[in-house]
């Protein structure tokens, strides 16, 4: 196995157009718990332009080249000997924590807990924009108190990855009974072959 991969880093505090495409030591499994995985897809959410950018320097030091990205998918490699639901040659998406963070890259790592197996119907790009939107969208959902079965939810923003998200979970999970929701002028016609329902255009709408 090589010892080094190819991947996307920041050399300091930047925008996209500082980014570099470097080589780095490929991750190795150093804890039991932990899962590698080469990366086929990889999604690229606001956090991982404005971390990279320094938004939060003056709370965190960060070491460079800073790898850049958290949500990935692809192919497990190799597992530490206490992980019992992965194994080598499993399709996966993940989470990847913060001490596990370099999604663009050719090789990554993390503990058990943060990869799951994906759904076979996903393709790896699909998979790899799942987890912090969908996240993001499930935990908002969750802390209603109480049930949305039958009732109408707004969303705002539908068709923002975690919009969407939102739409399709409030309907077909929390079994909302109508869900409507904002796009601009130009996304109108997407709504109901996308999400269906309520629309309302953010452009022109009180």
């Amino acid at each position: 196995m090589a010892s080094s991969m190819l991947a996307i880093t920041a050399p300091s505090y930047t925008d996209p157009s500082g980014y570099q495409l470097s080589t780095q030591p490929q991750p190795i499994i150093s804890d039991p718990t932990e899962v590698l995985f080469r990366v086929h897809a990889a999604s690229i959410n606001p956090v991982d332009v404005k971390k990279a950018a320094g938004i939060f320097k003056l709370a965190v030091k960060e070491s460079f080249p800073y790898q850049i990205g958290y949500d990935c998918a692809g192919v497990v490699t190799q597992v530490g000997k206490d992980v019992k639901g992965i194994k080598v040659g499993d399709e996966v998406f993940s989470r990847l924590p913060e001490a596990s963070r370099g999604a663009w890259s050719e090789y990554a790592k993390c503990p058990e807990r943060f990869v799951a197996l994906k759904p076979k119907n996903l393709s790896f790009e699909n998979a790899a924009s799942l987890p912090l939107a969908g996240m993001t969208a499930l935990q908002t959902l969750s802390r209603y108190q109480g049930s949305l079965a039958g009732k109408t939810v707004f969303v705002p923003a539908g068709l923002s990855g975690t919009g969407a998200y939102a739409c399709q979970l409030a309907k077909k999970v929390f079994n909302a009974g109508k869900v409507i929701t904002t796009v601009s002028t130009s996304k109108v016609e997407q709504v109901p072959k996308l999400l269906g329902e309520g629309t309302v255009d953010q452009g022109f709408s009180d």
